[in-house]
């Protein structure tokens, strides 16, 4: 099973491959964080039945990127808007590999503030729901434990009762 977090751990990856010396917070950031750093956080996650045995997961993820200063002036913006284009060509693809599986992910540009930057991830992936067993499935030892209709014997005897015993 795929969840949020292996999804978050692929995200924060690609960006680590982008700036192997930059420190990537995951869902803390400090206040005296290190910089040019960045932010990753998840926003809504969220596993929504699809039919007996699926579900389809949604996630929300954020990145913040923090300019190399504490001092902004027009060439750290520079700088920001590199970055986060940085981020959006190393996620054009439309899916992101997570283990031995290929999640829908899009990025996009998400404004800027003082000294940061931002990107928002979306990701959608369908998966098995937690705790289904596929009655068909013999090697799984849950689904070969439950009787099977090959499994009953239904045995029928008839006798013949006379009419006033069926009266009674």
């Amino acid at each position: 099973m795929t969840t949020s977090m292996d999804v978050c751990n692929a995200i924060a990856a690609v960006i680590a491959e982008l700036w192997p010396e930059r420190m990537i917070y995951r869902d803390f950031c400090p206040v005296d964080h290190h910089r040019p750093s960045s932010y990753l956080y998840v926003t809504s996650s969220e596993m929504t039945p699809a039919n007996i045995s699926l579900v389809q997961w949604e996630l929300e993820a954020r990145l913040e990127l923090f300019c190399a200063t504490d001092e902004y002036d027009v060439s750290s913006t520079e700088e920001l808007r590199k970055d986060q284009e940085a981020v959006l060509l190393a996620f054009a693809s439309p899916s992101i590999q997570v283990g031995d599986r290929w999640v829908t992910l899009t990025a996009k540009g998400d404004g800027m503030d003082m000294g940061s930057a931002f990107v928002a991830f979306s990701a959608a992936w369908m998966d098995q729901r937690p705790g289904y067993h596929d009655p068909d499935d013999m090697t799984d030892p849950v689904s070969s434990a439950v009787s099977k209709m090959e499994h009953i014997e239904c045995s029928r005897t008839f006798s013949a009762q006379s009419t006033d015993e069926r009266a009674i």
